[in-house]
């Protein structure tokens, strides 16, 4: 049976978005992308002036990898930050502040916990990654394990304010914090070029943590009500376990892809990527913002018996519809565009590969919108397929390597762009199913 959105039976059944909710969705959407945007401009000066400019063409290449591993090492805090939003977000939906609250105290101290065990995995692996990345300066180590302490901690707190939709604060915090970003990249990079990168990596999530427990005063004021119980335990312990596996797994193929870009290119190749990789990542200015509103209203739109689809059709019409102008675009002036970053001429060659990394990047954050969504509901039955193509994938990615069959940048995005492509049509299939 053909299912539409937003009044027709669905298995028999009908679910509405409601106009009030539907508005306030729109709402809060529309502010996260102007706060956000505002802060991207500090990104785009991050990643498109200040490492052009600054960071060796010899090291340009070992940014994506190294920011990559920084945070996949700090993944257990996100997965725990994650299950929590989830949480939180029901009970926020119920008026329940006072169970929130002891929610999250309890969640800090868990992660304090955690976060003595990333420091002591990122003190043994960190530096040996950065020999493989051949970065040439070893005082990025210690930045790069201060950037994942602070960068895992960080959404336990911001998470919290999406939970509690306090998107206008979470707004303030976002533009605040990438405006320090900016100051400190500003001072530190003209000095140490990628040390100063990930000084700034470091800064913004420092600022994100003491802005989200100022926002979030009244709330963890309020008097605190019984939360904590075995079965609350056994509930977040699950969707921690499930969360940790989703996450995880496409983060180690995303820091394969980005590590053998590095080591099984050229200096010139891999910077080339580096360049053009920007380009595409215009995208996710825009649906970041969506992706960051729609988790708590689609956990709501779960715990209410609605469906979460008419939140996720919405946000992947956006994003394709983004995306097809941003290709075209891409085609025609992409070596232009290029030419404006500092030594941007250099890589004009590289600029075919816009539009298919940009398309990619599309496909892949659409299967995200899906699969978050299911995640938001409490279903994770998605990863009977996400968990197998992550895993299979990489290992024939590095196996084409090792026998030659993948031995250039065209491949290697072909690759990419194929992937995408696969998981996208899986993650289409299961929203059929719900």
């Amino acid at each position: 049976m053909s299912r539409q959105i937003c009044g027709v039976a669905v298995r028999g059944q009908t679910f509405v978005m409601s106009g009030g909710d539907s508005k306030a969705f729109a709402k809060s959407a529309l502010l996260m992308f102007i706060a956000l945007r505002m802060g991207d401009v500090v990104n785009l000066a991050a990643g498109m002036w200040f490492v052009p400019r600054y960071v060796s063409s010899e090291d340009i290449g070992a940014v994506l990898p190294v920011a990559s591993f920084a945070t996949f090492i700090s993944l257990p805090v996100f997965a725990l930050a994650m299950a929590v939003m989830k949480e939180s977000a029901a009970l926020a939906a119920k008026g329940e502040r006072g169970r929130v609250k002891s929610l999250l105290l309890g969640v800090f101290v868990a992660v304090a916990v955690a976060l003595v065990v990333v420091l002591a995995v990122a003190a043994v692996t960190v530096p040996r990654f950065l020999g493989a990345m051949r970065v040439s300066d070893a005082s990025v180590g210690f930045l790069v394990v201060a950037a994942a302490f602070l960068g895992c901690v960080a959404p336990v707190y911001t998470d919290a304010l999406q939970s509690l939709r306090k998107f206008r604060e979470l707004a303030v915090v976002e533009v605040a914090g990438a405006s320090v970003r900016f100051v400190t990249m500003l001072i530190a990079m003209p000095v140490r070029a990628l040390a100063g990168y990930f000084a700034g990596q470091s800064s913004l999530p420092a600022f994100r943590i003491v802005g989200s427990l100022i926002a979030m005063r009244r709330d963890l004021a309020v008097k605190g009500e019984p939360y904590w119980s075995m079965s609350a335990v056994r509930r977040l312990g699950l969707a921690f376990t499930a969360i940790l596996v989703y996450q995880g797994v496409p983060m180690a193929a995303s820091l394969v892809e980005q590590s053998l870009m590095r080591t099984s290119l050229s200096a010139t190749d891999s910077a080339g990527y580096y360049m053009v990789s920007r380009f595409s990542d215009f995208l996710s200015y825009l649906t970041f913002p969506l992706l960051l509103v729609m988790f708590p209203y689609a956990a709501t739109a779960a715990a209410n018996n609605r469906s979460t689809r008419p939140y996720v059709v919405k946000c992947m019409a956006v994003t394709l519809v983004a995306a097809a102008v941003m290709s075209i675009v891409y085609a025609c002036v992409g070596a232009r565009l290029l030419a404006l970053l500092p030594h941007g001429a250099d890589y004009a060659a590289y600029a075919p590969y816009m539009p298919w990394l940009t398309i990619a990047g599309a496909l892949t954050t659409c299967q995200v919108f899906c699969t978050n969504a299911e995640v938001s509901a409490g279903r994770f039955g998605f990863l009977k397929w996400l968990v197998p193509l992550h895993i299979v994938y990489p290992i024939l990615l590095v196996a084409g390597v090792r026998l030659g069959l993948v031995a250039d940048m065209t491949v290697l995005v072909i690759c990419f762009f194929a992937a995408s492509l696969v998981r996208f049509a899986f993650a289409l299939a299961e929203e059929r199913e719900v």
